[in-house]
């Protein structure tokens, strides 16, 4: 069994060896740079290995600091990357005769923390392989209810953090687990489809405005969109533009958000044809917007509406009264079936 051990430094096994970013054994998942720099929620480096332990080598180099789950053989840890290139010990004492499979995944979003991977250390004797990738892919965009904002805070009135944003465990990851599918996440806090949630500046900075970046902060470098054609589209936007912050934002029009809406999914379809496209909203606030997406969904084949069921009891609600962990699960089983209705899927626990 793994002892996973997380740590900042100190991994300086004897005639410990660095395998390269670009070794064919490492599997990545989501939006990478050429320089291995990545961002967005969700993005996951995946491989198998031997050895009695392994590190890596990261370095946040924007925004820092930044969060990653660490999973050995299934187990879950927190690891919270300081500024700084630094080794961290990810696991130690394993049995080296074993095929042991690590995934490290960005569970803070795309503003907390650009991370730049420098590849894995492993002790004498120690050797990756390659593991199998999964037949099914699910892109997701949504906001901070997508990221996991603040999921694991103990209460309401707690805000988001590196330590209580945990996207592994966002509706969106849980999902894609359940439905042994690769995901792709492009969410934001406070982001829109048609404006955003602030007063300042409303209209820039929107989700679809942001879809073709590789990073959130760099409208230079962008993402190849065949590099991850998906078999499912789940939208979950319109929370933020809903808000009206007590009078200071007018109403949202329903003719600018059902256009914008409507001109990107058929900007999504030209990049998916064969896709299911699933339009969601909740369980936050959602204005009328949750009124107007079956209208929206009717004009797209193979597009379903779905309206996450409200808030049912204390344990549902994390920071700022965003969806828990616990909430996070009951969404992803509603999301599950909708998948699995559009597309004949099945799941792990079916």
């Amino acid at each position: 069994m793994a002892c996973a051990v997380l740590a900042v430094g100190g991994f300086s096994p004897a005639q410990a060896e660095l395998v390269s970013p670009d070794n064919e054994a490492i599997r990545y998942v989501g939006r990478f740079t050429e320089d291995y720099r990545f961002a967005w929620t969700g993005a996951e480096i995946e491989t198998l290995f031997r050895g009695t332990s392994i590190a890596a080598d990261f370095q946040v180099v924007a925004a820092p600091p930044a969060g990653l789950t660490v999973g050995v053989d299934g187990v879950p840890h927190f690891l919270k990357l300081a500024p700084g290139l630094e080794t961290y010990a990810l696991a130690e004492g394993l049995d080296p005769n074993q095929v042991h499979r690590i995934s490290i995944v960005k569970r803070s979003e795309g503003s907390r923390g650009t991370v730049r991977f420098y590849g894995f250390e492993l002790p004498d004797g120690g050797e990756l392989m390659r593991p199998d990738s999964p037949d099914r892919r699910i892109l997701f965009i949504g906001d901070s209810i997508t990221c996991g904002y603040g999921n694991e805070a103990v209460d309401p009135k707690e805000g988001n953090t590196v330590e209580n944003e945990n996207g592994y465990m966002s509706y969106a990851l849980i999902a894609a687990r359940e439905l042994d599918a690769d995901a792709m996440l492009v969410c934001w806090s406070g982001r829109g489809m048609y404006r955003n949630r602030s007063q300042k500046n409303d209209q820039v900075g929107t989700l679809p405005q942001l879809f073709d970046q590789t990073l959130p902060f760099d409208s230079e470098i962008q993402w190849d969109h065949s590099q991850f054609v998906p078999d499912v589209i789940v939208i979950n936007l319109g929370t933020n533009d809903s808000a009206e912050l007590n009078g200071a934002k007018p109403p949202l029009p329903q003719d600018g958000f059902v256009e914008t809406y409507t001109t990107f999914l058929k900007r999504l379809r030209d990049m998916a044809p064969n896709a299911a496209l699933v339009l969601s909203i909740g369980p936050m606030n959602s204005g009328s917007v949750a009124e107007w997406l079956p209208g929206i969904a009717e004009k797209f084949e193979n597009t379903s509406a779905l309206v996450y069921s409200k808030f049912q009891g204390k344990e549902d609600i994390g920071g700022h009264w965003h969806p828990s962990v616990v909430k996070d699960q009951k969404m992803a089983r509603q999301l599950v079936q909708v998948i699995e209705a559009s597309t004949g899927w099945t799941s792990e626990g079916d």
